[in-house]
């Protein structure tokens, strides 16, 4: 199954945001923090000019926490599928792990080497069918992650851009300010930050 999201800069602040939606029927369904340990092989080779190359070669080491009970550790690696900077595809193969460190200790056996932490609290708001779900990330700022959970398998590129495009001004259609932006990278934006570019 192939799906489609988009992410994007939120121009507003969390609690704008909430009242704005809330006030349209949304409803606050699920609160999670997220912390991934991303770890690659290749870290000597980073550059401004490969980190989604890097990225493509990494795997996450993740800790999730939803509505502060429910706990999940796992090792992930995303087969993103790019068309220049922008994921058409995403497909996850996750692992479950009990113990974090033991699996960077692993991996870092293995030659792997750690090459960035991304840390953020996710608060989902949902309507109908649709659920936004805001990322505060570290050193990064207010991000929205829209998924369509539909199956866009077989799917042109320029028909994966025309969704993401579609999905993009049914966010705005709700009256959140978003940039123009509908693939922002977490990891890849701290990165290049870290790089100092």
């Amino acid at each position: 199954m192939k799906q489609i999201e988009v992410t994007t800069r939120v121009k507003q602040s969390l609690n704008d945001v909430s009242k704005i939606l809330e006030k349209q029927g949304f409803s606050k369904i699920r609160t999670s923090r997220i912390e991934d340990i991303y770890m690659t092989q290749f870290n000597k080779e980073l550059s401004k000019n490969n980190i989604i190359e890097t990225l493509k070669k990494s795997v996450l080491i993740r800790y999730l926490c939803v509505n502060k009970s429910e706990t999940f550790k796992k090792l992930t690696y995303k087969n993103k599928i790019y068309k220049d900077d922008m994921v058409i595809s995403e497909e996850k193969i996750n692992v479950n792990i009990d113990d974090i460190k033991n699996a960077e200790k692993l991996l870092m056996a293995l030659g792997f080497e750690k090459l960035v932490e991304v840390k953020y609290d996710v608060i989902v708001f949902k309507k109908d069918n649709i659920e936004f779900a805001f990322q505060d990330v570290e050193n990064l700022g207010l991000l929205l992650e829209y998924e369509n959970e539909n199956d866009f398998s077989g799917l042109s590129e320029e028909k994966v851009i025309e969704e993401k495009n579609k999905m993009l001004e049914e966010i705005k259609k709700y009256n959140i300010m978003v940039t123009d932006e509908f693939d922002v990278k977490k990891a890849y934006e701290l990165i290049t930050k870290e790089l100092g570019e």
